[in-house]
């Protein structure tokens, strides 16, 4: 009876912690929502402000991957997406910290970090490509496909490896006999994701 009682106080406080953490889950993306929303790409005021209010949610729950994961990614965009602005430098050294921080948390999906760090590569290349681009070519492919294999079902990694390939192959002047076949697996690779919540979903 005894042994009973305790299993049953063991199941329900496992209960208890089941239900506030998802609560806590409920509340971080709530948050998150907006503060994702207000974010223009494009905009270095817009991407600072959006990495600020996302620095106090990781305060708030630092627990919970996905503000350091849309940090990290906002950066890398701007970077990427200008590659000579003078924020671009600093929001690369603030992601790789971020990047080094995802990969310690265990609660992260392994697949999109691996992928973030291809893309932080990419992004560092673009900052000086006749000189980087020897230098971090095989770092990006390298985690590329290392999220492909972590999760051959995500899109995300694919789409960025089949961009940089197509970038590349105008420097190398040889194209990518298979980019039609990878488009279309990408094509329905993000036709059958389904996502919950917050959770990565860009490449649409």
């Amino acid at each position: 009876m005894k042994s009973l009682i305790s299993k049953l106080v063991i199941i329900a406080a496992l209960l208890c912690a089941t239900s506030a953490e998802a609560q806590r889950n409920m509340q971080m993306e709530n948050y998150l929502g907006p503060a994702l929303a207000k974010v223009k790409a494009d905009s270095a005021a817009s991407v600072i402000n959006g990495i600020a209010e996302l620095k106090r949610l990781e305060t708030m729950y630092p627990k919970e991957w996905l503000p350091t994961y849309y940090k990290t990614l906002f950066a890398l965009r701007f970077a990427i997406g200008q590659p000579t602005d003078s924020h671009a430098a600093p929001l690369l050294n603030a992601a790789k910290a971020d990047l080094d921080r995802l990969e310690a948390m265990q609660a992260a999906d392994r697949s999109e970090v691996l992928t973030l760090k291809g893309f932080y590569f990419t992004a560092l290349i673009m900052q000086n490509p006749a000189v980087n681009g020897m230098r971090y070519y095989q770092d990006a492919l390298a985690n590329y496909q290392k999220a492909i294999n972590e999760n051959p079902s995500n899109p995300r990694p694919r789409l960025l490896l089949h961009l940089f390939n197509e970038n590349m192959s105008k420097f190398t002047g040889q194209k990518n006999p298979d980019a039609g076949k990878e488009l279309q697996i990408i094509r329905e690779l993000l036709e059958k994701e389904h996502v919950e919540g917050l959770m990565p979903s860009w490449g649409r």
